[in-house]
């Protein structure tokens, strides 16, 4: 199964093998097996961590099974392995004694001997052996100090490994020493006409003083002829650990004293990496989505594996990036873009400051799209001097450059200062765009990638989309859903409400069916008002709530002009007679209108810019005259969130004094008179935020004199503190 993790074992299937492991295997083998037959020799085959060591061995030996019809054998020793449970020497001389023994008993067979003669040649073979292991052991003894080894038989470690030699001693006639015992087991492969390749792997696990063990072994105790030592290492790895284990000044130069030839592992050709990875990709996606990557999205897979892919170096990185994408894809398949997708986990396998660096940037630049922070000149400094740490490359072409982040990171730029290299703004429709193919820079998605679930400022997208279904299947649930969003406040004390707004911007709209622009034109006029209320905030430097509503309903007006005109203008005529929302109906949307055909004001657009048709508006306007005249909708306007903007809005659409003369019929009462004064307060900033009171909006509706009299005559009242508010706001008008 393509999804199932890779365990990173190494390749023993010839089939498995994309690097050429296989043909190498076939032409170093019979050089291995010719230095068997000589006085001995120490090969040192090399490579990284990760580059296939291992799966060249498994080949080899593959490959020196063949040999065995020469006599030659082949012991495989994983010495990081043995830990603190038999010594190297006891691993290498037990399966030599085995070998020994057959072969002996192999030829007294063919020499027709019987009896005592042959057992005494088969027995002297594994004494002598017997006798070589524990008289090796003072001399390796102390190293294994250090390293903790253990000889079998003797269950003791560290220092009492010496003791083990000593004790040994006292037990075993005074005889051949070890140099004489060596010198018959010698003498004994001779004879035999044995040849033994022993493998040593992964010799760059070791800790320094093990490693230091391994090497005087090889090199001191059994450099036995007709033995030829494959020590597998990371030469830079291993040369540190006999640096610091024997305290050295130059490990590697060591090194070379007991190596006499060494093979490197080659590097990979340069597209053969990326292109296993490229294959595997598509065959992860292929079985998790039930469907084969083709067109855009297959490209830019490919554009992502040549580019992000290029830092790849081993078949291990390979396997790496590729477990990520096994374990975590399934789970977040609806959420992401793949391309995306492999191009994170490209970064994370090979330039994982990088990877945390991204995951940073844009959680801070999602908060900054949403409105829900800003960031300060020294963040951007900071994070755009980092930057140019993780990417330093001037080159285009280098994946170490700031041109391949630029393909699908939003708000970065190739500039020499720091600040401006980061959280740069993007067009609506790029950042639309971003949201729709569910991209790493979307706002909406980038945490599906690095936490597998969304933002927690973001709504799901699954509770989304039930959203825009009500709109085409459940007007009234819509707007009761949305008036629940409006109650709801996110981490950023902004209302979820506004951010379902946010959300329906001209590329998500323009997508949508006729039944849901229908749904959502409705069910905003139906709430507006509630949403008012709630909100109760000015906004210096963005969109207020309701100006952000207008836009989504001039968009969805928009997008209905084109797909039906007929159902446009019943749903214009629909909002004006019906909408609940009559405060924002009237003194936002449709007064809104107004000054965008040249009715108010002086900012006409021209007719190619209008949402709604002269006639629909006229339209519209004639049934919201009789809806604003009406006695009932008349009491309703001391409840409205925002009267100032009411009546305006109906001063506009009547074209008559009725907004003047309610005004002065309900400031008759000094509560009202109170009430409408705060309503007609703009807001202005300097230092900080305060509240005016102009001239010219209190004489839309009261004479401007009569007005500040009247406050002064309230000043030792019931409205003491509002009054004396009121007339700082008429002062501060005045500055």
């Amino acid at each position: 199964m393509t999804t199932a993790l890779d365990s990173d074992r190494a390749l023993e299937n010839e089939a498995e093998d994309q690097f050429g492991f296989v043909g190498m295997a076939k032409r170093l083998a019979p050089s291995i097996v010719e230095a068997s037959k000589g006085d001995g020799m120490v090969i040192g085959l090399e490579g990284r961590w990760g580059s296939g060591k291992t799966s060249l061995l498994n080949f080899l030996r593959t490959e020196l099974v063949a040999a065995q019809d020469k006599d030659i054998y082949t012991i495989t020793i994983a010495p990081w392995l043995n830990g603190d449970t038999s010594s190297m020497v006891t691993s290498l001389l037990e399966p030599m004694t085995a070998i020994l023994k057959t072969k002996e008993e192999q030829l007294a067979e063919a020499d027709g001997e019987q009896g005592s003669a042959a057992q005494k040649n088969v027995a002297e073979v594994g004494q002598l052996l017997r006798d070589y292991g524990p008289k090796t052991a003072r001399r390796i003894a102390s190293v294994a100090n250090v390293a903790g080894l253990f000889i079998p038989g003797f269950q003791l470690a560290g220092k009492g490994l010496e003791g083990a030699a000593i004790a040994t001693e006292k037990f075993i006639p005074s005889g051949p020493t070890p140099s004489e015992l060596k010198q018959k087991i010698v003498n004994k492969i001779k004879a035999l006409n044995v040849g033994f390749v022993v493998i040593l792997d992964d010799l760059d696990r070791l800790e320094p003083e093990q490693a230091v063990e391994v090497v005087r072994l090889v090199r001191s105790v059994a450099d036995f002829p007709r033995v030829a030592y494959l020590m597998c290492y990371d030469r830079e790895v291993l040369a540190q650990a006999l640096k610091t284990g024997l305290k050295v000044a130059d490990g590697d130069l060591f090194l070379q004293k007991i190596v006499q030839l060494t093979f490197n592992i080659p590097l990979p050709e340069p597209f053969d990496l990326r292109t296993q990875f490229r294959n595997e990709a598509k065959a992860i996606y292929a079985e998790v989505m039930e469907a084969d990557a083709e067109g855009e999205l297959l490209n830019d897979l490919s554009t992502a594996v040549d580019r992000e892919g290029m830092g790849l170096s081993t078949p291990r990185e390979v396997k790496l990036a590729l477990n990520s994408i096994r374990f975590v894809f399934p789970q977040v398949k609806d959420d992401v873009y793949f391309p995306d997708f492999c191009r994170l986990h490209l970064i994370k396998t090979t330039n994982y400051k990088l990877y945390q660096w991204l995951e940073v940037y844009l959680s801070v630049r999602s908060v900054l799209v949403t409105g829900d922070a800003t960031v300060s000149s020294d963040e951007k400094k900071q994070m755009g001097e980092q930057l140019i740490t993780l990417l330093p490359s001037k080159d285009p072409v280098s994946v170490r450059s700031i041109w391949s982040l630029r393909r699908f990171i939003p708000g970065v730029a190739d500039v020499e200062e720091p600040e401006k290299r980061v959280f740069n703004e993007m067009n609506s429709a790029a950042v639309s765009e971003a949201i729709t193919l569910k991209r790493l820079g979307s706002p909406l998605h980038y945490r599906f990638y690095f936490a597998l679930t969304g933002p927690k400022t973001v709504m799901p997208d699954e509770d989304f989309t039930d959203l825009l279904e009500l709109a085409r299947t459940n007007v009234a649930q819509l707007t009761i859903r949305l008036t629940e969003e409006v109650m709801k406040r996110r981490s950023s004390g902004k209302t979820w409400f506004e951010h379902v707004l946010n959300r329906l911007d001209d590329e998500c709209i323009s997508v949508l069916d006729e039944d849901q622009l229908v749904g959502i034109v409705k069910a905003l006029s139906g709430m507006m008002d509630s949403a008012m209320a709630e909100d109760g905030e000015h906004r210096a430097f963005s969109l207020s709530l309701d100006g952000i509503a207008n836009k989504v309903v001039k968009s969805c007006l928009n997008r209905l002009n084109d797909l039906n005109l007929d159902k446009q203008a019943e749903t214009i005529r629909l909002i004006a007679s019906e909408g609940a929302a009559i405060n924002w109906l009237v003194g936002k949307f449709f007064r809104s209108q107004l000054f965008l055909h040249g009715k108010v004001g002086s900012d006409a657009v021209s007719p190619d810019q209008w949402e709604i048709s002269e006639e629909i508006l006229d339209e519209a306007i004639d049934i919201l005259k009789e809806r604003v005249s009406n006695q009932a909708t008349k009491e309703l306007i001391p409840s409205l969130p925002d009267i100032s903007n009411y009546l305006y809005g109906w001063l506009n659409i009547t074209e008559d004094d009725q907004a003047i003369d309610w005004a002065q019929e309900y400031t008759k009462t000094d509560e009202g008179f109170i009430r409408i004064l705060n309503s007609l307060r703009g807001w202005a900033m300097s230092d900080k935020v305060y509240y005016p009171l102009s001239k010219d909006a209190v004489e839309k509706f009261l004479n401007w004199d009569y007005t500040k009299e009247r406050l002064d005559g309230l000043k030792d009242g019931e409205f003491a503190d509002q009054v004396a508010e009121l007339q700082l706001a008429i002062n501060q008008s005045m500055d």
